[in-house]
């Protein structure tokens, strides 16, 4: 069975449209510096400051981080693994024959994204903009009466509801409405093979996305708009893996009755191969192929060219525990990018607050 890619799912990729979404989030900075979220490292690692307990939860996340904590998870039992040798292979085979072409974002995507980045926006153009399209003036007036912004009245009209949200707000919806369609299934069969588990994907993928661009932004470190496309493109092989995945099982090649842990490995093993592979094929910006490429590599180095990476890796591995607080997977590589970044314990819990806030914030952005 061949992948199909058609409709709003296609993404017949533009040049400028890279250039649009990393000035988007060129806003202009405090005239104040924005204090840091830590004192420097002294050592390679994390160091372990005195601190009152946390009362959120972030005892055990920072109890495996600071290696105080039992180390990596037990490996898959046998029968488990034995089926993801098994899968792996063949998913990639099934993706090497089936590639979606060459693709992009919606057009009106690009279009507000380029409203936004003018100095002075227009809020009549904005809106000219908006209204005809129903999924981003949808989104924009449901975001606007959602517990996130509700003021206790009601808005029914779209000047209004882009006033309450603010231009930056709008332009992460229409930029999430967009990088949606990389999770959505062309059939709703393809749906029911793995349920819920797309709509997580991309829940996952925009919560990274957003806290990666506001650690960015607030401290000055790296570039927002590297972080912002860094989390939305680094892990979109996963998608595309489980949509091979789904295929495969739908043409009867593989059986409906996958555990759990055996999909998750297997989407760990081929989703670095298969997302560099797209973002050749889409000819994204060679940062954002070195991102996808190396954002699982076991050493990566503490210098400016790469603080992009560590962002990502950094807040990727605190978005993790901050859905399974004993989740032990990439714990090498958080701690190490959080020593790139300086961060020490008390960094490190506010961050983890953070990404609580983010996880919770795109369930109401992105209903599924």
């Amino acid at each position: 069975m061949k992948l199909q890619f058609g409709g709003t799912a296609d993404f017949h990729y533009h040049g400028s449209v890279i250039n649009l979404i990393r000035n988007l989030f060129r806003s202009k900075r405090p005239a104040s510096p924005a204090p840091p979220m830590a004192a420097p490292a002294a050592t390679a690692a994390p160091a372990k400051a005195p601190e009152a307990p946390a009362l959120d939860g972030f005892e055990g996340p920072w109890a495996l981080l600071s290696g105080a904590a039992a180390g990596p998870a037990p490996a898959l039992p046998a029968e488990f693994q034995d089926r993801v040798e098994q899968l792996a292979p063949m998913v990639m085979g099934h993706f090497s024959k089936n590639h979606p072409s060459p693709t992009s974002f919606p057009a009106l995507a690009v279009q507000i994204i380029d409203l936004l980045n003018e100095p002075d926006v227009d809020m009549n153009r904005l809106l000219k903009a908006i209204t005809p399209d129903p999924a981003i003036s949808i989104n924009v007036l449901r975001v606007a009466n959602s517990v996130l912004y509700s003021r206790g009245t009601d808005v029914n009209e779209m000047r209004m509801a882009v006033m309450r949200i603010g231009l930056r707000g709008v332009g992460e919806i229409a930029a999430g409405v967009a990088g949606r369609s990389l999770f959505d299934v062309g059939l709703r069969v393809e749906y029911e093979v793995f349920g819920e588990r797309w709509h997580d994907l991309f829940l996952d993928t925009m919560a990274v996305a957003f806290g990666a661009s506001q650690f960015a932004f607030e401290q000055h470190v790296g570039r927002p708009d590297h972080a912002f496309l860094a989390g939305m493109f680094h892990d979109m092989g996963k998608s595309l893996a489980l949509r091979t995945l789904a295929a495969l099982v739908i043409a009867g090649e593989v059986s409906p009755e996958l555990p759990a842990p055996v999909v998750d490995e297997v989407l760990e093993r081929v989703h670095v191969e298969i997302g560099c592979a797209l973002h050749e094929l889409w000819g994204l910006p060679a940062h954002l192929g070195g991102i996808c490429l190396h954002h699982h590599d076991p050493e990566v180095p503490a210098d400016p060219d790469h603080m992009d990476l560590h962002i990502l890796r950094m807040v990727s591995g605190i978005h993790r525990l901050v859905k399974d607080p004993s989740d032990a997977r990439r714990l090498d590589e958080t701690r190490q990018s959080l020593a790139a970044m300086r961060l020490v314990r008390r960094g490190a819990h506010l961050l983890y607050r953070e990404m609580g806030q983010h996880a919770e914030r795109v369930k109401v952005l992105f209903p599924s």
